[in-house]
């Protein structure tokens, strides 16, 4: 199952994550704290995708191994932030950024972050 996406795959599949995720976040009813750190990573998906070295990239200044690797500490921070950011007791935000971790390391396994420009 590894390595099933290259680096078009991968842009694509961040520039679908991005406004899916904003669009769960509020369908999944998530309090303004919990809303607001989705809304960021938003931001962040957007900002590493059009700034990655891919087909799809825009600006095109960060290596995609780099992208790889943020990625991956992106998915360490998704797991803390519930208790970081003080809603660990909301059961339904801990669990959306739980599974959103899940989704996110499953894309990050998924991806040959070897593959050629």
């Amino acid at each position: 199952m590894r390595n099933l996406w290259g680096r078009r795959g991968h842009a694509l599949i961040d520039y679908g994550t991005a406004p899916a995720l904003a669009y769960a976040a509020r369908r999944a009813g998530l309090g303004r704290r919990p809303l607001r750190c989705a809304d960021t990573f938003v931001g962040l998906i957007l900002l590493a995708v059009t700034t990655t070295r891919t087909p799809l990239g825009v600006v095109r200044a960060v290596p995609f191994r780099w992208h790889g690797r943020l990625e991956l500490a992106s998915v360490f921070a998704q797991l803390a932030l519930p208790w970081l950011a003080g809603f660990a007791g909301d059961r339904r935000a801990r669990r959306f950024f739980l599974g959103f971790a899940a989704y996110n390391f499953l894309v990050w396994w998924t991806t040959d972050w070897a593959a050629q420009e």
